[in-house]
């Protein structure tokens, strides 16, 4: 695919996201919850770039505001890991990335709510039919590895 001006914003913002998404890493470490650091407008603050102050009930109010819940949820869910253990790289990833890929699909489905650019909102449905699939091939093996677990406990003997 050729790089073209069109795709710069795009990944202006990518960059920003890994930039914060990194960073917010660095915060949980000082005390600062990622949910906060992950927000748009932190992550516009450390691209360089200021949101402007959007009209309260606006279409970007709104779309931005719900950007932040998916991305607080995702947060949460990939923080959670579905209750696997740290110690298990597979399953880590899988428990990790299928929030992560939720809230790429969440994302993708405001995009079709409020965006308007048609290459877009095609980019948008493409996203959302692919992740969800990758979602049940992740759900599905960490189904297919679930770690055995033990039966009841033994009863003490008196």
């Amino acid at each position: 695919m050729k790089l073209t001006l069109t795709y710069l914003p795009l990944l202006a913002l990518l960059a920003a996201t890994l930039v914060a998404a990194a960073q917010a890493q660095t915060h949980e470490h000082h005390g600062i919850p990622a949910a906060k650091s992950h927000s748009s407008q932190a992550m516009l603050a450390m691209s360089g770039m200021v949101m402007p102050a959007l009209p309260p009930g606006s279409p970007a109010a709104a779309f931005h505001q719900q950007m932040d819940s998916a991305m607080t949820v995702m947060d949460n869910g990939m923080h959670q890991m579905g209750g696997v253990s740290p110690t298990d790289i597979d399953a880590s990833f899988a428990a990790m990335m299928a929030p992560h890929h939720q809230g790429a699909v969440d994302m993708a489905r405001l995009q079709l709510l409020y965006g308007k650019d048609p290459e877009l909102r095609r980019l948008a449905q493409s996203i959302i039919a692919e992740q969800q699939v990758e979602i049940q091939q992740m759900q599905a093996w960490l189904r297919k590895h679930r770690p055995a677990t033990t039966s009841a406990a033994p009863t003490p003997h008196h």
